[in-house]
């Protein structure tokens, strides 16, 4: 494509990336519900969002009390008041999707394609009880509103272009919907390629990939309140650098089809309906040797001096589904339903020296976990300021895993299965499990007057263990002609999942207050969760029900404790320049190992950020900061060490040309500060940067149009 063209379809871009963000992005609002929660958060402003987000997780980063954990260049793993993986619900578009990689190389929230969503909503801690089981950490909702953007009948659309001088070269976004009185047809491409970036010492970090990615949504309104549609996206990523994993990906392959069914049925019982089926498959490939030099075995090894040649294909499917319904009984509106979650996964590493693959281990062997739930919730209105929401939610879940007794690898007895891995470390079998787990919800909410409000909430959430906890089978032998210290280091290498472990209660408890004037938006929230059974990936030290202290990776049940506090603000210092700041700390302990530190907790971190918005341009400076984090959990091999604390600068601004095209530019971490997220991995690629670090300056413009 030339340079014209191209700068062409640049140009038909921040118009809609700065409307669409600003105004489509809009709040949920309630009737007769307090709308004014400073314990939930809609990524609602232009000047908090970061055109250069590499996925859905870095996106996330901009709510307070969100932090990160970076692998590599994609696949960032959220953290919201501590907790991370399962114990946050995260939807996209309705559909659960799990990522194929057993070290998390593609979590959730990687597979969004952020622009392609009209809303993002973070409801921290446990809200409602309608996004499935657990969630105890919070919920995050990707959601598309195709049918609101057809209301625009005809064709239109938009295009959209980014680039920066630091890891993504270019991003390329379309986004049209063809719309007529009984439906709408939309599509949806986007092309990006990043390379590797360079920290503030101007050392390289291999991050670089590739993505691309397409959908279409179909619906058809034969009324005004009915709806059905059809989507079907496809996300690919091809030869994805992670320098914090022992092995890269040369493909990352997922597709979702969706179906939506909505309506109003005309009966007093029932206000509304939603259906929603989903299917998610993730196909995902890993190697230590297309991407990267591979190590080579060591001395004592008969192969002394070959390249030591492993890849580990794995597949993720989830199906499921919700039925919700929504009805009013006097003064109380209720939410009630059912919903369904089945998730298989299958992984197996193998040595792929002779150039064919020979299985080592099944890492997942053919792991079910089938979710069925019920729910209702009520939100009565006590008064026309106070307002109490309860409910209570049911799920049974059923285990399998289909291969755990397959025998793998080349030992004298014809080789190793998971179960025995599992025999060895908790003397049990994966057979099939099942679980009831019961949650419940109670909140209150004030409205006291001159524009405070107050809110209080108590809640019971269980989450069950995944298929890593529950199964992951990283086993291997240990030669005997190894010597001693390599023989340590292959066992301290094993991660074996407990098959037996139980699923984690969650007891919560969380108040807080917002004040809201002309001037004035203020909100403050503290919360404790006391967790029986918290779920701990440790190391196997001969614990109690752990039968061997090798070293190597096991998990285990213990009783921790996780509280917290928020704070958010913004002042109104004249009609067209805001100051606003945001603060957030959490602390996570294991009570029943003498009060040991959970790993990988986030530091007290915060933002204080000043904009100007005039007429055709606005403009913004923010200051990202984190404190030092020295308290950390040195048994665990999850821990990288104490983090340094760090403040850094981004400068940006935006400029409407005309009705139809917008531009934003700015510098992140204008002042080149070198500096790592605490909870990210190690670098296994450069030791003399101990952790992932972040991206140096990166200096960044987007280019929207929409027509």
């Amino acid at each position: 494509m030339g340079n014209k063209n191209l700068l062409f379809l640049l140009s038909l871009s921040l118009a809609v990336s700065s409307n669409v963000l600003a105004e489509e992005l809009d709040n949920i609002v309630i009737e007769d519900v307090l709308t004014i929660n400073p314990n939930s958060a809609d990524a609602n402003d232009i000047n908090r969002v970061s055109p250069t987000s590499s996925d859905g997780g870095d996106f996330l980063t901009q709510v307070n009390g969100v932090s990160m954990s970076r692998f590599g260049g994609r696949g960032l793993e959220p953290i919201v008041r501590g907790q991370s993986q399962t114990r946050l619900n995260i939807l996209l578009d309705g559909a659960y999707i799990h990522g194929g990689c057993p070290n998390r190389m593609d979590p959730p929230a990687s597979w969004a394609a952020l622009e392609t969503y009209e809303n993002v909503t973070v409801l921290k801690g446990v809200q409602t009880l309608a996004y499935g089981s657990g969630g105890s950490g919070g919920t995050v909702l990707f959601e598309r509103d195709t049918r609101d953007l057809a209301e625009d009948k005809g064709v239109h659309g938009r295009v959209s272009a980014t680039f920066t001088d630091n890891a993504i070269s270019h991003d390329l976004l379309a986004d049209v919907v063809a719309s007529g009185e009984k439906g709408y047809l939309r599509g949806i491409g986007e092309i990006k390629k990043a390379q590797n970036y360079e920290d503030g010492d101007g050392v390289e970090v291999r991050s670089s990939y590739d993505h691309k990615q397409a959908g279409i949504i179909a619906g058809f309104t034969p009324t005004e309140d009915r709806l059905f549609e059809f989507s079907f996206e496809r996300n690919s990523f091809s030869d994805a650098l992670y320098p914090g994993a022992g092995m890269d990906s040369p493909t990352e392959d997922a597709d979702i089809i969706r179906l939506r069914y909505e309506d109003k049925p005309a009966t007093d019982k029932i206000d509304s309906i939603k259906a929603e089926a989903y299917l998610s498959d993730v196909d995902h490939l890993m190697d230590n040797y297309s991407l990267r030099t591979p190590p080579t075995y060591m001395a004592w090894h008969p192969k002394a001096g070959q390249d030591m040649l492993r890849a580990t294909p794995t597949t993720s499917k989830t199906t499921g589904g919700r039925i919700i319904l929504n009805s009013t009984v006097g003064a109380s509106k209720w939410e009630y339903g059912v919903d369904l979650q089945r998730n298989t996964r299958n992984a197996s590493l193998n040595n792929m020296d002779s150039g064919t693959a020979a299985p080592i281990t099944l890492m997942w062997p053919d792991i079910t976990i089938q979710q069925l739930g019920l729910f209702a919730e009520s939100t009565r209105s006590l008064s026309k300021k106070d307002t109490l929401k309860y409910g209570l939610r049911v799920d049974q879940v059923d285990v399998s895993a289909g291969k755990a007794n397959d025998m793998i690898g080349s030992m004298p007895m014809g080789g190793h299965s998971a179960n025995q891995s599992y025999a060895e470390y908790y003397g049990s079998n994966a057979d099939d499990k099942d679980e009831t787990n019961i949650g419940g919800l109670l909140r209150y909410d004030k409205d006291m007057g001159n524009g405070i409000s107050l809110f209080t909430g108590l809640s019971r959430s269980v989450r069950t263990a995944d298929s890593t906890e529950r199964g992951i089978n990283k086993w291997s032998a240990v030669p005997g002609t190894a010597p001693v210290e390599a023989q340590e280091t292959i066992l301290a290498g094993r991660w074996i999942g407990n098959p037996d472990i139980k699923p984690e209660k969650h007891h919560q408890f969380d108040i807080g207050l917002s004040k809201t004037t002309d001037t004035l938006d203020f909100s403050a929230v503290a919360f404790y969760d006391k967790v029986d059974d918290y779920i701990l990936r440790d190391t196997a030290r001969g614990q109690d029900g752990i039968l061997k202290s090798d070293g190597a990776d096991i998990y285990r049940n213990v009783d921790a404790e996780l509280y917290g506090l928020e704070f958010e603000s913004k002042i109104k210092l004249s009609n067209r320049l805001d100051l606003s700041g945001s603060i957030a700390f959490v602390r996570a302990t294991n009570t029943t190992d003498d009060n040991r530190p959970i790993a990988q907790t986030p530091p007290i971190n915060g933002k204080l950020q000043l904009d100007y918005t005039g007429a055709k341009w606005g403009a913004g400076a923010r200051v990202n900061f984190a404190s030092r984090q020295d308290r950390i959990d040195v048994l665990s091999k999850q821990e990288v060490g104490e983090t340094a604390g760090y403040g850094t600068l981004d400068l940006y601004g935006n400029y409407k040309l005309n009705k139809t095209v917008s531009l934003r530019a700015g510098i992140d971490n204008v002042m080149d500060k070198t500096y790592a997220e605490h909870a990210s991995r190690s670098n296994i690629m450069d030791i003399n940067s101990i952790k992932v670090n972040e991206p140096g300056r990166t200096a960044w413009l987007k280019i929207t149009a929409e027509f």
